[in-house]
């Protein structure tokens, strides 16, 4: 179990805390070291930093702030698709004139830089967490549809839909159900900003929006066929071959594909486990496609090229000549590289 010690410091701070490897600076004046991990992943590393970076904001300041979109995402547990967010907060007083956050090196990882963002609207609902306050998930999600990139803003969507519905694929129609209940929430919420230029693009993300991904991975390839095809696309749907039932992770039912994110852990770690989550494996795939399913791959790789991505994709949806309307347009952006 991994914590984390804080530590103000100054110029005259003990030289053992300032110059020690193990301690990390943050911004100046505030430095944190985090005990137990030594086998901690990277990512568990730059979500400690990106929550250190919130508290070190707040302590350099005195005006009320309250953390906005992906930062408020980020304390209420909610992931997002950048591994390393600006910083988005709503000052109470004045617009902040910080300089962006420095890389942070740990002995096993560096989180890049990031960047502070101010935000000019209030947030209506408050939380406090962790001693710092947070917009609610339905507001940063709707903030993140009006404002950011279409992938950032549509795996928001999904990610706030499935944690707050507490989607469960073995309680489907209840699950589907409170998912729709958070949509609607969200689009509640979007109503207050009619008048903002980003509202069309925000509406048709938060209705393509789906509580059924289980991660960002598979949010991002939903992104991606929701922004080629507009028929009926259905996330976690069982299908039967006769005693079995297999839950395909994105369905096409009209088209009768189903396209599968494979995860980076999909068939385990140990050997013994990958043996034979490989054999289901096979025995599921040879059963769809004897059914006349045609099911399509992708894996983490696919992420690092979106438009190739969705190029190889449309062929084998069959939609690559087709008319796109106007609610698939909106959703397509290529994402801008991030660090």
């Amino acid at each position: 179990m991994m914590t984390i010690e804080s530590f103000r410091t100054h110029r005259h701070s003990r030289s053992n805390v300032v110059d020690n490897p193990n301690v990390l600076t943050i911004r100046r004046g505030y430095r944190i070291r985090i005990h137990g991990d030594d086998q901690a992943h990277p990512w568990e590393i730059w979500r400690i930093v990106n929550v250190a970076r919130l508290h070190a904001l707040v302590y350099q300041t005195t005006q009320r702030l309250v953390f906005t979109g992906n930062s408020s995402l980020l304390l209420h547990g909610i992931p997002t698709w950048s591994a390393n967010p600006d910083v988005e907060v709503w000052p109470s007083d004045a617009r902040l004139r910080l300089a962006p956050n420095r890389a942070v090196h740990h002995p096993h990882t560096t989180v890049p830089r990031s960047n502070i963002v101010c935000r000019a609207a209030k947030p209506r609902t408050v939380t406090c967490i962790e001693a710092l306050e947070a917009e609610s998930p339905i507001e940063a999600a709707v903030r993140l549809a009006l404002n950011d990139e279409p992938l950032e803003a549509f795996v928001a969507a999904c990610m706030v839909m499935h944690i707050l519905s507490r989607f469960d694929r073995f309680s489907l129609e209840e699950s589907r159900q409170r998912g729709e209940e958070v949509r609607h929430a969200m689009l509640e919420e979007l109503a207050r900003h009619t008048n903002h230029h980003g509202h069309q693009r925000a509406d048709s993300i938060i209705r393509a929006a789906d509580a059924g991904c289980d991660n960002v991975f598979e949010a991002s390839v939903l992104w991606v066929i929701k922004s080629l095809y507009s028929g009926r696309v259905v996330t976690q749907c069982p299908v039967r071959i006769g005693d079995h039932t297999y839950f395909g992770d994105i369905v096409l039912p009209d088209l009768k594909v189903i396209v599968e994110p494979d995860g980076q852990a999909k068939f385990g770690d140990k050997e013994q486990e990958v043996r034979e989550n490989t054999g289901k494996w096979l025995r599921r795939q040879h059963d769809l496609v004897n059914a006349g399913w045609h099911v399509i791959r992708s894996c983490w790789q696919d992420t690092h090229d979106f438009a190739g991505f969705r190029t190889r994709l449309a062929p084998q949806l069959g939609v690559q000549h087709l008319k796109l309307p106007q609610d698939c347009l909106r959703l397509w952006a290529v994402p801008q590289p991030r660090q």
